[in-house]
């Protein structure tokens, strides 16, 4: 008699002549096409690559104990202290600062990094703060102060004092960003009382300072470092007057108005070639104009979020929706307009482009895992 095949062996016949036909058309699936190059299972607040594109230096959160006397008794309070780590495109890590040894001060002092800045030499970086301190004796003890300053290091970790003062901090000091010379620090900061910003500088090998033009005020500014330049929206101090968008030499301190603009609604950028400059004019307008040619706009609708441009400037890389909110990222071809989803919808928290085009790196929502992932 002859013997009749399993019934098992037609389901997996069947079953393998489906994945074929499904690999044939999905040729790449969503788990291979979103494999990173590597995943850094910290919770990481802030990163920056270098200006090779060859490491990242991040901020991973940690938390620890002090203690304080409330009402005689000894009681211990959380705070943070984060560490910074460097990883190579390889994924091997080293810690540049134990965050518990950074900040020696006779009070609690509590500190979250919100961004790292590394200079174009790639030899310095900015590490900017969010603090909470316990107020000393005499000065309204036992309340707590908030603050923002940023710290000046080297890319091994290593404080860099202000000549003339014991430490290497810009108090109130905002967006700090080293300059292509290595030697100055441009900055800017918030007047008490006023919801505009002035511009200043520090060179910490000479403990030289000051403001940059004085006496004028903007509601916004973007650096581009590597070329000592910066756009700005200018605006009078009592917000009068029209919104003038300007170019700014920072080596020479001096200005010029390209455009009076019709609207302004934020994220100010200048793209990596410093020829260009984009803006939200309205809540779903992004519109780019030419340093060259400034009386020229292009407007492109897209989701209001935030954006940052390719190293070659020919798309954006943009996530949807309120910056500290996790969302899609989306690619924006230029000068078109036209967009689409990358890296198949998934949902993230923080995403930096390399400077060399070829690394978008990403923080999940939840946990911030920094992960490595080629450019789209």
């Amino acid at each position: 008699m002859r013997r009749l095949p399993c019934p098992f062996l037609y389901r997996w016949l069947a079953g393998f002549a489906l994945f074929a036909l499904l690999t044939m058309i999905f040729p790449a699936s969503r788990a291979s096409a979103q494999e990173s190059k590597f995943t850094i299972k910290d919770d990481c607040t802030a990163f920056a690559f270098s200006p090779d594109g060859q490491r990242i230096v991040y901020a991973a959160r940690r938390y620890g104990k002090a203690k304080i006397r409330v009402r005689g008794k000894q009681q211990k309070v959380p705070i943070e202290h984060d560490d910074i780590w460097e990883v190579t495109l390889n994924g091997r890590t080293r810690r540049l600062v134990d965050g518990s040894k950074l900040v020696k001060s006779a009070t609690p002092f509590s500190y979250a990094i919100q961004a790292i800045r590394i200079a174009p030499d790639g030899q310095h970086m900015t590490v900017e703060m969010a603090t909470r301190a316990l107020a000393p004796k005499g000065e309204a003890s036992g309340r707590v102060k908030s603050g923002e300053l940023t710290d000046l290091m080297d890319v091994q970790g290593k404080e860099i004092n202000i000549a003339g003062t014991k430490n290497s901090i810009i108090e109130g000091g905002l967006d700090a960003a080293w300059l292509a010379d290595g030697q100055t620090v441009a900055y800017r900061k918030e007047p008490e009382g006023s919801l505009l910003y002035t511009l200043a500088y520090v060179r910490p090998a000479s403990g030289a300072s000051g403001p940059i033009l004085p006496g004028h005020y903007f509601a916004a500014v973007a650096w581009n470092p590597a070329h000592n330049v910066a756009a700005a929206i200018e605006r009078d101090r009592d917000l009068g007057g029209p919104i003038r968008l300007v170019w700014i030499d920072l080596v020479h301190q001096s200005k010029r108005t390209l455009a009076n603009l019709q609207g302004f609604s934020g994220h100010l950028t200048v793209s990596p070639s410093a020829t260009q400059i984009a803006y939200y004019r309205g809540g779903n307008t992004i519109e780019i104009r030419s340093v060259d040619e400034p009386g020229k706009a292009t407007q492109i609708k897209v989701p209001y979020g935030r954006y940052e441009w390719s190293a070659d400037g020919k798309y954006l890389l943009l996530k949807r929706g309120p910056e500290t909110q996790s969302n899609l990222l989306i690619q924006i071809s230029l000068p078109s307009g036209q967009y689409h989803d990358v890296f198949h919808g998934l949902l993230y928290h923080n995403f930096h482009i390399s400077p060399d085009g070829q690394w978008v790196g990403v923080t999940e929502p939840g946990l911030q895992m920094l992960k490595l992932y080629p450019a789209p």
